[in-house]
């Protein structure tokens, strides 16, 4: 499998039972040569503001869980599918946060 996209996103700040927190949302894309097929890997997670807390990748009940994507693409044609694909997560994973500050 070949390494076609591997980003996240902070997408703001929200208040949570661990205090401020900022709403992340990642993906890892890879592409299937024998299958020609992209792989995406799509997470959201919180993890908390103060640098002097340890840094734990959390969730919480209002985040949609995470998906895996398989998309029948050329190799050309993946990359841009993969961003389209992590594009449309972070909308998804924006609109689920019932307030949403800005970083």
């Amino acid at each position: 499998m070949k390494r076609v996209l591997d980003t996240s996103e902070i997408l703001g700040i929200v208040e949570s039972g661990r205090g401020r927190c900022e709403l992340c949302a990642e993906a890892d894309a890879e592409y299937d040569d024998a299958a020609n097929q992209l792989v995406v890997r799509l997470t959201a997670f919180l993890r908390p503001v103060d640098i002097l807390v340890k840094e734990v990748h959390t969730t919480t009940d209002w985040l949609p869980p995470g998906q895996l994507v398989r998309e029948s693409v050329s190799l050309h044609e993946s990359s841009d599918l993969a961003r389209d694909i992590f594009h449309q997560w972070v909308r998804k994973v924006r609109g689920s946060a019932p307030r949403l500050d800005h970083c």
